[in-house]
C-alpha cells in the first residue's frame, strides 16, 4: 500500500515496523551509519554527524522525486515492542545501477543495515522479507536484486535463506565504492 502524498505505508511484521524514513530518524540512524565497523560492507565510510544528514537529506529528496515507474525509497527499522529504531534500508529502481548492465523499470534494488546490537536474531531477515514481498506486490517488480560484498557472510547468508541467487560476480578491481573488495549481485525472481 501507499500512504496519502505517495509515500509508501509501514509495514508490519511479527517484531518489527519497517517505515519510510523521515527527518526526524537522523539522530536514530547515526549510531550504525557512523559506525565504522558497522558500515564495514556498505558503500561509504562511517558518516559524521553532518555526513549523516546529508544523506537523509538525499534520500528524503530522491523519494519525494520518486514516480509511478521510478522509485527510490528509505525506510527505518523499528522494533514494534520500544519503538528503537535499529536499522534502515533502501529500495529503488533505476534504468542505469552501478556495476554491469541495465536494471529495467519492472526490476528493483534492496540494501539494509541492521544494528550490530540486533544481529543473530533474524531481525533482519524478516525485515528484508517483508521489503521483498512490499517490491512483488505494491511495487510489481519483477526481480529484486541486492549486492553485497563477499566476505559479508552473514549478508549472503540471509540473502539465500530467502531464496535469493547469485547474479554476477564483481572483482575487487570492479568495486566502485573504493572498499576494493569483491561483491556479488544477487537477484530473485517474483514466484509465478
Amino acid at each position: 500500500m501507499t500512504a496519502a502524498g505517495g509515500a509508501p505505508a509501514p509495514l508490519r511484521t511479527e517484531r518489527l515496523i519497517v517505515r519510510p524514513l523521515t527527518a526526524d530518524d537522523d539522530a536514530a540512524v547515526l549510531p550504525f551509519r557512523g559506525d565504522p565497523d558497522t558500515v564495514r560492507y556498505l558503500s561509504h565510510a562511517a558518516l559524521s554527524p553532518e555526513e549523516n544528514t546529508a544523506r537523509v537529506r538525499k534520500v528524503l529528496a530522491a523519494a519525494a522525486a520518486s514516480t509511478t515507474e521510478w522509485f527510490n525509497f528509505g525506510w527505518v527499522i523499528q522494533l514494534r515492542a520500544s519503538g528503537e529504531v535499529i536499522g534502515d534500508a533502501r529500495t529503488w529502481n533505476s534504468d542505469a545501477p552501478p556495476g554491469v548492465g541495465r536494471i529495467p523499470a519492472n526490476a528493483a534494488m534492496l540494501g539494509y543495515i541492521l544494528h550490530p546490537d540486533h544481529h543473530g536474531m533474524g531481525l533482519g531477515r524478516e525485515a528484508v522479507a517483508a521489503l521483498v514481498e512490499w517490491l512483488f506486490t505494491t511495487r510489481g517488480s519483477r526481480t529484486v536484486f541486492a549486492g553485497v560484498y563477499e566476505p559479508n557472510l552473514p549478508s549472503l547468508r540471509l540473502l539465500e535463506r530467502l531464496g535469493f541467487r547469485p547474479d554476477h560476480y564483481f572483482t575487487a578491481a570492479e568495486d566502485t565504492a573504493g572498499k576494493n573488495l569483491p561483491s556479488w549481485r544477487y537477484r530473485l525472481d517474483r514466484p509465478k
